[in-house]
Protein backbone atom coordinates (compact mmCIF):
# COMPACT_ATOMS: atom_id res chain seq x y z
CA UNK A 1 0.00 0.00 0.00
CA UNK A 2 1.50 3.54 -1.01
CA UNK A 3 0.17 6.96 0.25
CA UNK A 4 -0.39 8.68 -3.05
CA UNK A 5 1.56 11.81 -3.47
CA UNK A 6 -0.56 15.00 -4.05
CA UNK A 7 0.29 17.12 -6.75
CA UNK A 8 -1.09 20.33 -6.73
CA UNK A 9 -1.64 22.97 -8.83
CA UNK A 10 -0.26 26.75 -8.57
CA UNK A 11 -2.23 28.65 -6.26
CA UNK A 12 -3.39 25.51 -3.96
CA UNK A 13 -1.21 25.68 -0.94
CA UNK A 14 -3.92 27.46 1.14
CA UNK A 15 -6.75 25.22 -0.03
CA UNK A 16 -9.37 24.24 3.06
CA UNK A 17 -7.81 21.43 5.09
CA UNK A 18 -11.51 20.19 4.18
CA UNK A 19 -11.48 20.00 0.91
CA UNK A 20 -11.30 16.37 -0.68
CA UNK A 21 -9.01 15.42 -2.97
CA UNK A 22 -8.42 11.60 -4.38
CA UNK A 23 -4.49 12.02 -3.99
CA UNK A 24 -4.99 12.11 -0.37
CA UNK A 25 -6.06 8.91 0.48
CA UNK A 26 -4.34 5.63 0.62
CA UNK A 27 -4.26 3.64 -2.61
CA UNK A 28 -2.83 0.89 -4.54
CA UNK A 29 -1.02 2.29 -7.07
CA UNK A 30 0.05 0.41 -9.77
CA UNK A 31 3.19 1.61 -11.46
CA UNK A 32 3.38 0.62 -15.06
CA UNK A 33 6.26 -1.89 -15.47
CA UNK A 34 3.79 -3.77 -12.88
CA UNK A 35 0.10 -3.27 -14.78
CA UNK A 36 1.58 -4.74 -18.24
CA UNK A 37 3.23 -8.01 -16.21
CA UNK A 38 -0.10 -8.18 -13.55
CA UNK A 39 -2.28 -9.02 -16.85
CA UNK A 40 -1.00 -12.56 -17.42
CA UNK A 41 -2.12 -13.54 -13.73
CA UNK A 42 -6.13 -12.71 -14.12
CA UNK A 43 -8.22 -15.10 -14.39
CA UNK A 44 -11.87 -15.78 -13.87
CA UNK A 45 -13.22 -18.74 -11.87
CA UNK A 46 -16.31 -18.85 -13.41
CA UNK A 47 -18.21 -20.54 -16.67
CA UNK A 48 -20.83 -17.60 -16.39
CA UNK A 49 -20.82 -15.25 -19.72
CA UNK A 50 -22.87 -12.02 -19.01
CA UNK A 51 -23.97 -9.86 -22.35
CA UNK A 52 -25.70 -6.81 -21.68
CA UNK A 53 -27.48 -6.14 -24.64
CA UNK A 54 -29.63 -2.87 -25.79
CA UNK A 55 -31.87 -3.02 -28.63
CA UNK A 56 -33.23 -0.12 -30.16
CA UNK A 57 -35.43 0.73 -33.44
CA UNK A 58 -34.19 2.03 -36.37
CA UNK A 59 -35.29 5.55 -35.40
CA UNK A 60 -32.99 4.93 -32.04
CA UNK A 61 -36.17 4.22 -29.74
CA UNK A 62 -35.35 1.81 -26.88
CA UNK A 63 -37.37 -1.99 -26.89
CA UNK A 64 -38.56 -3.07 -23.68
CA UNK A 65 -41.21 -5.96 -23.99
CA UNK A 66 -38.37 -8.65 -25.61
CA UNK A 67 -38.24 -12.30 -23.05
CA UNK A 68 -35.59 -14.01 -23.49
CA UNK A 69 -37.34 -15.96 -26.27
CA UNK A 70 -37.07 -13.40 -28.51
CA UNK A 71 -32.90 -13.43 -28.57
CA UNK A 72 -30.85 -15.45 -30.46
CA UNK A 73 -27.05 -15.99 -29.23
CA UNK A 74 -24.50 -18.00 -30.49
CA UNK A 75 -20.81 -18.58 -29.23
CA UNK A 76 -18.29 -19.01 -32.34
CA UNK A 77 -21.37 -19.45 -34.14
CA UNK A 78 -23.18 -22.28 -31.90
CA UNK A 79 -26.20 -21.32 -30.49
CA UNK A 80 -26.47 -21.42 -26.57
CA UNK A 81 -29.61 -21.36 -24.06
CA UNK A 82 -30.00 -17.46 -22.79
CA UNK A 83 -31.37 -16.55 -19.47
CA UNK A 84 -32.80 -12.97 -19.18
CA UNK A 85 -31.81 -11.62 -15.85
CA UNK A 86 -33.77 -9.06 -14.50
CA UNK A 87 -31.35 -5.60 -14.19
CA UNK A 88 -31.79 -4.34 -10.78
CA UNK A 89 -30.82 -8.09 -9.11
CA UNK A 90 -27.35 -7.58 -9.87
CA UNK A 91 -25.40 -4.60 -8.03
CA UNK A 92 -23.36 -2.39 -10.07
CA UNK A 93 -19.95 -1.90 -9.51
CA UNK A 94 -18.47 1.36 -11.40
CA UNK A 95 -14.74 2.91 -12.10
CA UNK A 96 -14.54 5.97 -13.55
CA UNK A 97 -11.13 7.10 -15.55
CA UNK A 98 -11.13 10.85 -15.79
CA UNK A 99 -7.95 11.75 -18.08
CA UNK A 100 -6.36 14.96 -16.46
CA UNK A 101 -3.13 14.75 -17.91
CA UNK A 102 -2.02 15.64 -21.38
CA UNK A 103 -4.40 17.32 -23.26
CA UNK A 104 -7.42 17.11 -20.76
CA UNK A 105 -6.82 20.73 -18.78
CA UNK A 106 -8.59 21.95 -21.84
CA UNK A 107 -11.41 20.13 -20.56
CA UNK A 108 -11.67 20.49 -17.10
CA UNK A 109 -14.50 22.98 -17.74
CA UNK A 110 -16.32 20.56 -19.02
CA UNK A 111 -16.20 18.07 -15.85
CA UNK A 112 -18.25 21.16 -13.82
CA UNK A 113 -21.18 19.85 -12.85
CA UNK A 114 -19.97 15.98 -13.55
CA UNK A 115 -20.07 14.79 -9.98
CA UNK A 116 -24.25 15.14 -10.58
CA UNK A 117 -23.92 14.12 -13.54
CA UNK A 118 -22.05 10.49 -12.18
CA UNK A 119 -24.91 10.17 -9.50
CA UNK A 120 -27.47 9.88 -11.84
CA UNK A 121 -25.59 7.40 -13.90
CA UNK A 122 -25.24 5.18 -10.50
CA UNK A 123 -27.85 5.14 -9.25
CA UNK A 124 -28.74 4.40 -5.71
CA UNK A 125 -26.86 1.91 -3.28
CA UNK A 126 -26.02 -0.99 -3.46
CA UNK A 127 -24.67 -0.05 -6.50
CA UNK A 128 -21.14 1.82 -6.31
CA UNK A 129 -18.09 3.65 -7.64
CA UNK A 130 -14.77 3.97 -7.32
CA UNK A 131 -12.86 7.29 -9.41
CA UNK A 132 -9.13 6.57 -10.63
CA UNK A 133 -7.72 10.00 -12.49
CA UNK A 134 -4.55 9.20 -14.70
CA UNK A 135 -2.16 10.91 -16.80
CA UNK A 136 0.66 8.70 -17.64
CA UNK A 137 -0.20 6.47 -15.39
CA UNK A 138 -3.19 6.07 -12.51
CA UNK A 139 -2.79 8.26 -9.71
CA UNK A 140 -5.18 6.86 -7.01
CA UNK A 141 -8.29 5.22 -6.77
CA UNK A 142 -11.13 6.56 -4.40
CA UNK A 143 -12.69 3.96 -2.39
CA UNK A 144 -15.86 1.79 -3.76
CA UNK A 145 -18.98 4.25 -2.80
CA UNK A 146 -22.53 4.51 -3.04
CA UNK A 147 -22.46 8.40 -2.87
CA UNK A 148 -20.52 10.59 -5.51
CA UNK A 149 -21.03 13.41 -3.59
CA UNK A 150 -18.30 12.42 -1.34
CA UNK A 151 -15.74 13.11 -4.12
CA UNK A 152 -17.68 16.14 -5.42
CA UNK A 153 -14.47 18.71 -5.51
CA UNK A 154 -11.88 15.93 -6.91
CA UNK A 155 -14.08 15.15 -9.55
CA UNK A 156 -15.25 18.45 -10.59
CA UNK A 157 -12.11 20.07 -10.16
CA UNK A 158 -9.37 17.90 -10.98
CA UNK A 159 -5.45 18.46 -10.59
CA UNK A 160 -3.94 18.79 -13.77
CA UNK A 161 -1.71 16.13 -14.45
CA UNK A 162 1.50 15.95 -16.35
CA UNK A 163 1.55 15.14 -20.62
CA UNK A 164 0.81 11.49 -20.90
CA UNK A 165 -2.68 9.71 -21.42
CA UNK A 166 -1.99 5.98 -20.72
CA UNK A 167 -5.32 4.67 -21.48
CA UNK A 168 -4.88 0.93 -21.50
CA UNK A 169 -2.66 0.79 -18.62
CA UNK A 170 -5.46 2.74 -16.49
CA UNK A 171 -7.96 0.37 -18.19
CA UNK A 172 -6.14 -2.72 -16.71
CA UNK A 173 -5.91 -0.99 -13.22
CA UNK A 174 -9.49 -0.58 -13.11
CA UNK A 175 -10.10 -3.97 -14.22
CA UNK A 176 -8.27 -5.12 -11.15
CA UNK A 177 -9.78 -3.24 -9.06
CA UNK A 178 -13.21 -4.87 -10.24
CA UNK A 179 -12.06 -8.21 -9.68
CA UNK A 180 -11.74 -7.81 -6.15
CA UNK A 181 -15.79 -6.65 -6.14
CA UNK A 182 -18.01 -9.08 -5.77
CA UNK A 183 -18.88 -11.65 -8.24
CA UNK A 184 -22.32 -11.28 -8.12
CA UNK A 185 -22.21 -7.59 -9.58
CA UNK A 186 -22.13 -6.49 -12.86
CA UNK A 187 -19.12 -4.67 -13.88
CA UNK A 188 -18.37 -1.53 -15.69
CA UNK A 189 -15.96 1.21 -16.81
CA UNK A 190 -16.35 4.79 -17.70
CA UNK A 191 -13.89 6.04 -19.63
CA UNK A 192 -13.47 9.84 -19.86
CA UNK A 193 -10.53 10.32 -22.05
CA UNK A 194 -8.65 11.50 -25.50
CA UNK A 195 -9.38 9.48 -28.43
CA UNK A 196 -6.04 7.61 -28.43
CA UNK A 197 -3.59 5.94 -26.28
CA UNK A 198 -0.19 7.97 -25.12
CA UNK A 199 2.37 5.96 -23.55
CA UNK A 200 0.36 2.72 -21.95
CA UNK A 201 2.85 -0.69 -21.84
CA UNK A 202 -0.31 -2.99 -21.53
CA UNK A 203 -1.18 -4.09 -24.86
CA UNK A 204 -4.47 -3.92 -26.77
CA UNK A 205 -4.68 -7.56 -26.83
CA UNK A 206 -3.95 -7.81 -22.78
CA UNK A 207 -6.87 -5.31 -22.40
CA UNK A 208 -9.53 -7.48 -24.86
CA UNK A 209 -8.74 -10.65 -22.76
CA UNK A 210 -8.88 -9.61 -19.54
CA UNK A 211 -11.74 -7.35 -20.35
CA UNK A 212 -13.42 -10.50 -21.62
CA UNK A 213 -12.71 -12.52 -18.96
CA UNK A 214 -13.94 -10.44 -16.14
CA UNK A 215 -17.17 -9.66 -18.04
CA UNK A 216 -16.92 -5.87 -17.88
CA UNK A 217 -18.65 -3.33 -20.06
CA UNK A 218 -16.58 -0.26 -21.12
CA UNK A 219 -18.03 3.13 -22.31
CA UNK A 220 -16.09 5.81 -23.57
CA UNK A 221 -17.08 9.53 -23.62
CA UNK A 222 -13.68 10.94 -26.02
CA UNK A 223 -12.56 14.24 -26.78
CA UNK A 224 -10.32 14.99 -29.57
CA UNK A 225 -7.15 16.19 -27.82
CA UNK A 226 -5.67 17.60 -31.10
CA UNK A 227 -8.90 20.20 -31.30
CA UNK A 228 -9.03 20.60 -27.38
CA UNK A 229 -5.27 21.72 -27.69
CA UNK A 230 -6.10 23.87 -30.79
CA UNK A 231 -8.55 25.86 -29.17
CA UNK A 232 -6.10 25.89 -25.82
CA UNK A 233 -3.16 27.38 -28.44
CA UNK A 234 -5.24 30.20 -29.70
CA UNK A 235 -7.21 31.10 -26.36
CA UNK A 236 -3.28 31.20 -24.92
CA UNK A 237 -1.33 32.70 -27.20
CA UNK A 238 2.20 33.17 -26.28
CA UNK A 239 5.78 33.55 -28.20
CA UNK A 240 5.58 29.37 -29.81
CA UNK A 241 7.62 30.96 -32.74
CA UNK A 242 8.92 34.58 -33.27
CA UNK A 243 6.26 37.11 -34.24
CA UNK A 244 4.85 37.54 -37.51
CA UNK A 245 3.55 41.60 -37.99
CA UNK A 246 -0.11 41.95 -39.41
CA UNK A 247 -1.20 45.19 -41.20
CA UNK A 248 0.18 48.49 -40.74
CA UNK A 249 1.83 49.42 -37.68
CA UNK A 250 3.24 48.02 -34.70
CA UNK A 251 0.78 44.83 -34.84
CA UNK A 252 2.01 41.21 -33.72
CA UNK A 253 0.19 37.65 -33.32
CA UNK A 254 1.66 35.07 -32.74
CA UNK A 255 0.97 31.13 -34.03
CA UNK A 256 2.06 27.67 -33.08
CA UNK A 257 3.06 26.09 -36.55
CA UNK A 258 3.39 23.14 -35.03
CA UNK A 259 -0.49 22.52 -34.17
CA UNK A 260 -1.70 21.62 -38.00
CA UNK A 261 0.80 19.15 -37.99
CA UNK A 262 -0.60 17.65 -34.52
CA UNK A 263 -4.60 18.03 -35.95
CA UNK A 264 -3.02 16.39 -39.63
CA UNK A 265 -1.34 13.52 -37.15
CA UNK A 266 -3.94 12.72 -34.91
CA UNK A 267 -6.70 12.03 -37.55
CA UNK A 268 -4.67 9.16 -38.83
CA UNK A 269 -4.63 7.98 -35.38
CA UNK A 270 -7.21 5.48 -34.39
CA UNK A 271 -9.53 5.82 -31.99
CA UNK A 272 -8.68 3.56 -29.45
CA UNK A 273 -11.42 4.27 -26.51
CA UNK A 274 -14.29 3.96 -29.26
CA UNK A 275 -12.31 0.76 -30.24
CA UNK A 276 -11.91 -0.92 -26.85
CA UNK A 277 -16.12 0.26 -25.75
CA UNK A 278 -17.01 -1.06 -28.62
CA UNK A 279 -15.12 -4.54 -28.24
CA UNK A 280 -16.73 -5.28 -24.47
CA UNK A 281 -20.21 -4.38 -25.78
CA UNK A 282 -20.19 -0.73 -24.31
CA UNK A 283 -20.84 2.23 -26.08
CA UNK A 284 -19.03 5.49 -26.62
CA UNK A 285 -19.67 8.79 -28.04
CA UNK A 286 -17.79 12.41 -28.11
CA UNK A 287 -17.32 15.59 -26.50
CA UNK A 288 -16.54 18.78 -27.16
CA UNK A 289 -17.98 20.85 -24.23
CA UNK A 290 -20.05 20.44 -20.60
CA UNK A 291 -23.30 20.58 -22.72
CA UNK A 292 -22.25 17.52 -25.14
CA UNK A 293 -21.02 16.25 -22.17
CA UNK A 294 -24.37 16.46 -19.82
CA UNK A 295 -26.04 14.81 -23.14
CA UNK A 296 -23.70 12.16 -23.87
CA UNK A 297 -24.07 11.05 -19.88
CA UNK A 298 -27.59 11.05 -19.96
CA UNK A 299 -27.94 8.63 -23.22
CA UNK A 300 -25.83 6.25 -21.57
CA UNK A 301 -27.61 6.65 -18.29
CA UNK A 302 -30.73 5.70 -20.28
CA UNK A 303 -29.31 2.91 -22.28
CA UNK A 304 -27.80 1.05 -19.25
CA UNK A 305 -31.17 1.41 -16.72
CA UNK A 306 -32.92 -0.37 -20.00
CA UNK A 307 -30.49 -2.89 -21.18
CA UNK A 308 -31.35 -6.49 -21.65
CA UNK A 309 -28.74 -8.58 -19.31
CA UNK A 310 -28.36 -11.64 -21.28
CA UNK A 311 -26.25 -14.76 -19.84
CA UNK A 312 -25.14 -17.93 -20.81
CA UNK A 313 -22.79 -21.16 -19.82
CA UNK A 314 -20.97 -21.56 -23.04
CA UNK A 315 -21.25 -25.43 -24.02
CA UNK A 316 -17.49 -25.15 -24.90
CA UNK A 317 -14.90 -24.70 -23.03
CA UNK A 318 -12.33 -24.39 -25.51
CA UNK A 319 -9.50 -21.39 -24.44
CA UNK A 320 -8.68 -18.51 -26.19
CA UNK A 321 -11.03 -15.70 -27.71
CA UNK A 322 -14.67 -17.12 -28.71
CA UNK A 323 -16.71 -14.59 -30.70
CA UNK A 324 -20.72 -13.74 -29.74
CA UNK A 325 -23.50 -12.75 -32.32
CA UNK A 326 -26.89 -11.27 -30.25
CA UNK A 327 -29.75 -10.86 -32.62
CA UNK A 328 -33.94 -11.08 -32.23
CA UNK A 329 -35.82 -13.12 -33.81
CA UNK A 330 -38.34 -12.19 -36.09
CA UNK A 331 -37.53 -8.69 -35.96
CA UNK A 332 -34.64 -8.69 -38.47
CA UNK A 333 -35.06 -4.19 -37.93
CA UNK A 334 -33.88 -4.15 -34.65
CA UNK A 335 -30.63 -2.90 -33.92
CA UNK A 336 -29.18 -5.10 -31.55
CA UNK A 337 -25.80 -3.87 -29.63
CA UNK A 338 -23.85 -6.12 -27.56
CA UNK A 339 -20.54 -7.44 -26.53
CA UNK A 340 -18.72 -8.94 -29.14
CA UNK A 341 -16.64 -11.80 -27.85
CA UNK A 342 -15.42 -13.25 -24.26
CA UNK A 343 -12.39 -14.71 -23.31
CA UNK A 344 -12.35 -18.44 -21.95
CA UNK A 345 -9.12 -19.13 -19.61
CA UNK A 346 -6.94 -22.59 -19.44
CA UNK A 347 -8.35 -24.95 -17.09
CA UNK A 348 -6.67 -24.86 -14.03
CA UNK A 349 -4.74 -27.72 -13.57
Amino acid sequence: MLIVPCRWGAGSSNLDAMKLRICQFVAPVIVLSGVASAQTTLHTTTTLVVVPTLVQTQGKELVFSLTADDFVLTDNGVPQKVTLEEENKRPLSLVVLMQTGGDARGQFPSYAKLDTMLGSLLGEAPNEVSIVNFDSRPEAASPFTSNVAEWRDAIDHPDEGDKGAAIFDSLAYALELLQKRPTGNRRAILLISQEHDMGSKTSLKEIVRNVGETNTAIYSLTFSAEKTAAREAFKNSGPYNPPLHVGEGDYQAYFNLSEPLRLILGAMSKNTSAEVASLSGGEWSSFDNGRELAEDLGVLTNHLRNSYVLSFNPMSSEPGLHTINVRVVRHPELMVSARSNYWAPKPSN
